[in-house]
């Protein structure tokens, strides 16, 4: 897609010695799970948002929820521009699909303060699980698509653009989830 269109940077990293270690493999593919296939960035996905429904289980309030999880998406997020050179130089690509920190990240940022409706609250679980997934499916809209900015921020160089154009996803994706609680709480009632 995209990110395949940055020819100056995928010569960089052609030009870029392998790395001699190879552990950090598993703090950029999230313990391996960027491993798994098909659509990694899906799976990717997965851990945060079971992260942010096992918060709602929990009853965390907003804000904390939010604060906790923008924490964890800045974790990923500073192991991602730490480690994001070394990324593309092992897998050879500006974007490497099995590195999913990006998710982690980009996830944090769609679930951040937005409101859970009372219907979803009303319906216990399953509620709160159709509401995750939901916000699962909004950020992986987002993620897939790469509307503007997103495809121009995947153009950075290393971590940054690996990671930034799925912040700018999660931006868009907060804000359509923002916009569906809204017309859920004010008009399907």
């Amino acid at each position: 897609m995209g990110h395949k269109s940055n020819q100056l940077l995928a010569d960089r990293i052609a030009a870029l010695p392998r790395p001699a270690t190879s552990w950090q493999k598993w703090i950029v593919t999230g313990g391996g799970v960027g491993f798994l296939r098909p659509a990694p960035g899906s799976w990717g996905t997965c851990p945060p948002a079971l992260l942010y429904f096992l918060a709602l289980l929990a009853n965390f309030p907003d804000p904390r929820r939010s604060l906790a999880l923008l924490g964890f998406g800045m974790i990923a997020g500073g192991l991602l521009i730490a480690y994001g050179k070394w990324a593309a130089a092992w897998f050879r690509e500006p974007d490497p699909g099995s590195v999913i920190l990006d998710e982690y990240a980009g996830f944090a940022v769609t679930c951040a303060f937005v409101p859970i409706p009372d219907w979803f609250t009303a319906h216990g679980t399953l509620g709160l699980f159709a509401f995750t997934s939901i916000l699962y499916l909004l950020f992986r809209a987002t993620d897939t698509l790469k509307l503007p900015p997103a495809n121009y921020l995947e153009k950075l160089p290393w971590g940054w653009g690996i990671l930034c154009d799925d912040l700018a996803a999660g931006v868009q994706a907060n804000l359509l989830a923002q916009l569906l609680v809204f017309l859920i709480q004010h008009y399907a009632r």
